[in-house]
């Protein structure tokens, strides 16, 4: 889900594969078309998401992070992408995440790692700025 007025993210012409892979699920995800999402993340995916909250913990398989993913929207969860490198296995995604619920308006820049395999995302890990705001995110 982007934040109020932020538009979906632009993949550049000259940009890797892969890294325009990571654009078009970045906007299905706040597209909520769980389809697409479906066809560009690996059936064996694991994501490691980091810290001391309860949605923290390794995420394996597609089904549970799309679980996960759908639990993590229900938290006004926004994200916008503000670089992406890409090459044959990997991406880099620099981004602004954060959440805008009842009492919780929060955000910090992440670095994400990803590994590619045949344009689909097949592992994660997340390395935000403040671990206070991240827990922030995800906290109830």
């Amino acid at each position: 889900m982007s934040g109020a007025g932020e538009p979906p993210s632009a993949p550049r012409s000259t940009e890797h594969s892969n890294a325009s892979a990571y654009r078009r699920t970045a906007d299905a995800f706040r597209d909520g078309d769980s389809e697409l999402l479906k066809s560009l993340i690996a059936d064996d995916v694991s994501w490691h998401v980091p810290g001391e909250h309860s949605m923290a913990g390794d995420i394996i398989g597609r089904a549970e992070l799309l679980e996960w993913l759908a639990a993590i929207r229900a938290k006004g969860f926004w994200l916008t992408e503000d670089d992406v490198f890409g090459s044959d296995q990997h991406v880099c995604a620099v981004s602004t995440m954060g959440a805008r619920r009842e009492h919780v308006d929060v955000q910090t820049r992440v670095v994400s790692v990803f590994r590619y395999r045949d344009g689909q995302q097949l592992e994660r890990w997340f390395y935000p700025d403040s671990e206070t705001d991240w827990r922030r995110i995800f906290d109830d």
